[in-house]
């Protein structure tokens, strides 16, 4: 393993551990704040066909489900990921309700009935993170779906975390793609 690969999963780690003892009530307030700052972004206001990700609770990610509520009250478009294992990419889904949400093997929430769309109709993609640092990278999961994703579109791309995992710098890789913005409970993070 390269000596940055190795940093990255060290920091991942440490992060990670540390999300987990949020108690549910600060990552909800935490998460509340976030959510309100992306809904009362320009990205937003402008964006059509929001992809998001669908938050795994359990793991303490920035809690979308009042994010994904609203998208459709607005009368948005919601995408959300569908994981290909097989090919190690990406799908992407429409949905109308969280009822449709069913938990995959790794405990992802997903949709049932699959209605792919193109990536080329998103306007905005709302991105997990584990950290990231003040000139917008990202440091994700370690297994590069959303890297190999963000590549292939144009659309405005921010990422949600909380401010206890923003580092002046973190290990970036040549394939590490840089967010247009990182959204955390404090402050909007532009490169």
């Amino acid at each position: 393993m390269s000596s940055i690969r190795q940093q990255k999963q060290d920091l991942r780690d440490t992060v990670l551990k540390k999300r987990k003892e949020f108690s549910k009530e600060d990552w909800r307030s935490k998460s509340e704040k976030i959510i309100e700052k992306i809904l009362n972004s320009d990205s937003y206001k402008v964006s059509d066909t929001i992809h998001t990700y669908v938050s795994m609770n359990d793991r303490r990610e920035v809690w979308t489900d009042p994010l994904i509520r609203q998208i459709l009250a607005d009368g948005k478009q919601v995408i959300v990921p569908v994981i290909n294992s097989s090919e190690g990419s990406l799908l992407h889904s429409q949905i109308y309700s969280l009822d449709e949400l069913e938990s995959n093997d790794w405990g992802v929430r997903e949709p049932e009935t699959k209605r792919l769309i193109d990536i080329s109709e998103l306007d905005l993609i709302v991105i997990p993170m584990a950290a990231g640092d003040r000139n917008c990278n990202r440091l994700g999961y370690g297994k590069g779906f959303y890297d190999r994703f963000l590549k292939q579109t144009t659309a405005s791309k921010i990422g949600l975390t909380y401010l206890d995992f923003i580092f002046d710098e973190i290990p970036v890789e040549e394939f590490d793609i840089k967010l247009d913005a990182i959204i955390t409970e404090e402050e909007v993070i532009l490169p």
